[in-house]
């Protein structure tokens, strides 16, 4: 009975070190390819399948606007593509601060820079703050704030 017992053990714990795992990979998946789509510069739709339908973006803290739900994000996003020539954005520091079986939060360090139309520099570099909604089978941004870590340039 001891060593069945124990077996069970293991076992439960070893499927919920997978899951969790299972669910850092998606979830930083989430995050990777929003910033691809992005830097792409030509996919509104592949950005929006990132987030939730009523999803909140929050970019306040580099005064940029609060947006709520993909209607607003869609027109956001296509005059970001229309304004821009070239994007780049590279993400580091991830951390999955909590999960549970359809919602999770996480942060991730990232430094954006681009160039205009009219040949101007974007540089900033931020914390995400993100959080995780699973719905259809996959993970997707419910809530997304962006938090200045250094002064902005300009």
């Amino acid at each position: 009975m001891t060593n069945t017992t124990s077996k069970d053990q293991l076992n439960s714990e070893l499927l919920h070190r997978l899951q969790r795992l299972d669910n850092h990979q998606n979830i930083q998946a989430v995050v990777t390819d929003y910033l691809i789509a992005v830097d792409d510069l030509n996919d509104v739709e592949a950005v929006l399948d990132c987030f939730t339908e009523d999803a909140v973006f929050d970019m306040s803290g580099i005064n940029y606007p609060t947006l709520t739900g993909k209607p607003a994000l869609r027109d956001f996003f296509s005059n970001v593509f229309d304004s821009m020539t070239h994007h780049a954005h590279y993400a580091t520091n991830f951390k999955l601060d909590s999960v549970t079986d359809n919602t999770a939060k996480c942060r991730t360090h990232v430094i954006g820079m681009g160039k205009t139309k009219q040949g101007e520099d974007v540089l900033f570099y931020l914390q995400y703050h993100l959080d995780m909604q699973y719905e259809d089978g996959r993970w997707r941004m419910s809530r997304f704030k962006g938090m200045a870590l250094m002064p902005l340039e300009g």
